[in-house]
């Protein structure tokens, strides 16, 4: 398993950023950091955890993959729609309008086998 310290500190070290400039950017108490780092203090709370993130240039999910606690999985679970991630909000809301009708017309016994129209 990655050490969820040794992530903080190799990202913080390619940013230029002492423990006490992490600190300052991300709102965390410089002990908190080297707690962290040292790895006297395992997780931060979720909180703490976005803010270091957010100051390490990356996202929270990132440091607990990297760190072994969750699996890819738990963050994108395997679909096989691609590409929402490039679509606007409101055609995100038009996929969801459809999905809601193929659903509803499932539920009512409108649909095949096949999920067909």
């Amino acid at each position: 398993m990655f050490d969820l310290g040794q992530f903080v500190k190799t990202k913080r070290k390619e940013l230029g950023l002492s423990q006490d400039k992490l600190a300052k950017a991300s709102g965390v108490s410089d002990s908190t950091i080297k707690r962290i780092e040292d790895g006297s203090r395992k997780t931060p709370n979720w909180e703490n955890l976005c803010k270091i993130a957010r100051a390490l240039q990356t996202h929270p999910f990132e440091i607990l993959l990297k760190a072994g606690y969750i699996e890819p999985s738990d963050i994108q679970p395997d679909m096989k729609l691609h590409g929402l991630e490039s679509l606007s909000d409101s055609e995100i809301g038009t996929v969801q309008l459809f999905i809601d009708f193929l659903n509803s017309r499932r539920l009512a016994g409108g649909a095949g086998e096949d999920g067909g129209i």
